[in-house]
Parts: C-alpha cells; structure tokens; sequence
C-alpha cells in the first residue's frame, strides 16, 4: 500500500516518536528513528539469543547484501551493485585503495572542491599523499555553490578522478554531478560522488548520473541510523577491481579460510571484515517507510517547506546560504543570522531542533534547517516565532558562544 503525503500525514508522523516531543527540523544530520527500528532490533536479540552463533546462517551473513539491495532502489542501481559499509570514509577509503587507481603513472591529479565534507578531504588528501598524487581544491570564494564550469576547466588528461559532492553539505547546493562525469569520461578520468545528502530527499539515477563511485549512508534522509553507509560501483568498472582495503567477507569462499584472495563478484567483493549487525535492522524501516511514500512524492514536499522557511527567512531580512533556484537547493535551508550558535543552543531549550555549522573570514555562520516528508508547515511557523522570541527576549545572550558540539 502507498502512503499518500498530504492525505496520510497523521498516520505517517505516527511511525516517528521524536515528533511527539519537538520540532525536529535536524533530518539533514540524523532522521528521525521509525518505531519500527525498535522492532526490528528486538529481532535481532531474538535471534542471537535463540539461535546464538546459527544466528549467522539463518540470517546475519546475508543481512548486508538484503540492505544494500533496498538501498540500491534509491540509487536506481541494480541487484548486488551496492556495498554495505559502516561509514563513509570507510567506504572512500576502500574506492581509493583499488589497483585499477595506480595503472597509468600520467595521472596524479585529484580534483575536489573547498565545500566538499572534511572527511572526505580528510581521506582523499592523506592516500593522495601516500600515493603521490596531487589534489586540486577549487574555491567557492564564499559562495553557496560553484560554477560547474569552474570545476569541469580543471578536469583534463592528467586527472585520475574528481572526488567530490552530489549536494553540498553547508548549502545544499545541488552539483550538476552528470556534466561532471562526462567530462571525467572524455578525458579518461573517474569519478569518486560523496552522496550523502542526496538519497531519501531527491531522486538519484546513479546509472543517469554515470557515476563511477557512489558514496552515501542511511543516517541522514533515509531514517536508518548510524553504522549504515554503503558504496556503489559502476559495474563495468568493478569487474576489473581488486580493492587493497579488504577481508575476509570480501572473499569468494570466505569459510574456507583461504590464505590467498580470491574476490567475490559483485558488491560483495568491496566488504572488509565483519559487519555491523544491529546497524543493519535498524536501516530496514526507513527505507521501507520512504519507499511506501515515494521519493518523487518526498521530494515534491521538502520543496515546498524549504520555500516556506526561506519565504520567513527574507522576511526577516536573513541572508540565506542555500540556492533559491529548486532545481540547485536539496533538503536544507542555511540561514545566516545574528549569534547563531546561542540561538541554536536557546532553540535546544525549547525543543526545536536545528543545527549549526561555523563559519569563516569568506563564509557566514548558519544555521541549518532540514524538514522531512514528515514534516508540516505549522513547525515552520513554530521555528520561526520561537527564534523571534528568543531574539525579543535577548535570551541568546544567556548561552556561550565557544563550540563543542553543534548538533
């Protein structure tokens, strides 16, 4: 049975406690825990404690492969293209470890941009410096996105991949990732797309798109928790890889306990050692919740609360750090407002839920307001009266302006 937006909504917010007790508007950091989670880790106790070490022949040796197949329908990837893995440096870590990456010595260059997640940058510039490649950080001069023609410029012969984000994680901005990827294939260079922000709020085709790699996780959009990230490879690629990052589930006959590797075929091959179970039940209930609402159907309705708060936002004379234009902005709204850190911190108080990302000498400090499907627009009005109070009272001034944790 689907589930329609507007006419099931009640029952819809139903399936997520946390609406009982705030304004969660932080789905673009963690959704919102389903009930159903609860449910389907009290299945996993039931087996361990039942079956004990059969737990794993009856289902946890194959629960990976069952997840990363529903996941593979909000990619549009096929059966066994998606990989299960517990974090998304995990999974670039594996992408860059290939051999297929060090065959032709002429390419050294690494093309990124400055609004790509640390992490990656992190990974990306570490084995880079391992490995003797260079990487080239285009600049967004303090601007929510970047000419897409900036980035395609830099890519040429002696690119080896451009590693880089489908939605920024700051500003929401929407990367043109298909332009992108069909420069890199002109040239003879990969792509490496840090999905993260993008699955479970707009519609992904990874097989459109022409990704060569895939990254993304089930903590954000697609309500699944930590411990759930996953990783696509274009499948004419993946039969010419042997990823260096690897274990023993990656092996064609892993109870044989073979000394040599042999890969397994498939999205198998790219799993390293032992998976986190409990992780995997409690991504099933999100994706199957989403994929009883459709994503065209989730999409339509984040467009039309993300318009509602950047609608109050300039009211208020805010400036906001995310792209007008629907067709460049993903799930979340940046707003630059006076003291955002305080006002996050009196906005925690009154139990809405919102978070914070620092700023630079180029960039403003944000807050970041990322509504769900089952989200409505009366807790748009709430936020911003809340923050309109909060302001009218001075109560910001009563909280400290050092950062520790912004979420």
């Amino acid at each position: 049975m689907r589930w329609n937006l507007e006419h099931d909504l009640d029952l819809i917010r139903k399936e997520f406690p946390i609406l009982e007790r705030c304004v969660y508007l932080i789905s673009n950091s963690l959704g919102a825990v389903p009930g159903r989670a609860l449910e389907n880790l009290q299945k996993f106790y039931q087996i361990w404690a039942e079956e004990g070490v059969s737990a794993w022949e009856k289902e946890w040796w194959g629960l990976s492969r069952k997840v990363g197949n529903q996941v593979a329908y909000f990619l549009g990837a096929g059966e066994d293209e998606v990989t299960m893995i517990p974090n998304a440096t995990h999974c670039h870590w594996v992408a860059l470890s290939t051999k297929f990456l060090a065959q032709d010595e002429r390419r050294k260059k690494i093309v990124m941009t400055d609004h790509d997640f640390p992490s990656m940058i992190y990974a990306v510039s570490r084995i880079s410096d391992f490995r003797g490649w260079k990487v080239e950080i285009v600049r967004s001069n303090g601007n929510p996105g970047i000419d897409v023609e900036d980035i395609l410029k830099r890519i040429d012969e002696e690119t080896l991949f451009v590693a880089t984000s489908h939605v920024y994680y700051k500003s929401a901005y929407i990367q043109n990732i298909k332009q992108i990827s069909s420069r890199a294939r002109e040239v003879g260079a990969l792509t490496l797309i840090d999905g993260y922000h993008a699955p479970g709020i707009i519609p992904v085709d990874v097989k459109q798109l022409d990704a060569d790699f895939y990254i993304g996780g089930c903590l954000k959009w697609l309500c699944g928790g930590p411990g759930n990230a996953f990783l696509y490879v274009r499948p004419e690629l993946s039969e010419n890889l042997d990823p260096q990052l690897t274990g023993w589930f990656a092996h064609r006959e892993p109870f044989l306990f073979a000394q040599d590797m042999e890969y397994a075929r498939g999205g198998q091959k790219f799993m390293s050692g032992t998976p986190p179970v409990p992780c995997l039940y409690t991504a099933r209930a999100g994706l199957e919740i989403l994929k009883k609402i459709g994503i065209p159907e989730v999409r339509d309705k984040s467009l039309s609360l993300t318009e509602l708060i950047i609608k109050k936002a300039k009211e208020r004379g805010y400036r906001i750090f995310t792209p007008e234009e629907n067709n460049l902005r993903g799930g979340s709204v940046s707003i630059s407002l006076p003291h955002a850190f305080p006002l996050k911190q009196a906005l925690d108080k009154r139990r809405v839920k919102v978070d914070f990302r620092k700023g630079d000498d180029k960039e403003p400090d944000v807050i970041r307001v990322g509504p769900h499907f089952y989200n409505n627009d009366e807790e748009i009005d709430i936020l911003f009266k809340e923050i309109d109070a909060i302001y009218a009272s001075g109560e910001f001034k009563k909280f400290p302006t050092g950062i520790k944790h912004v979420t």
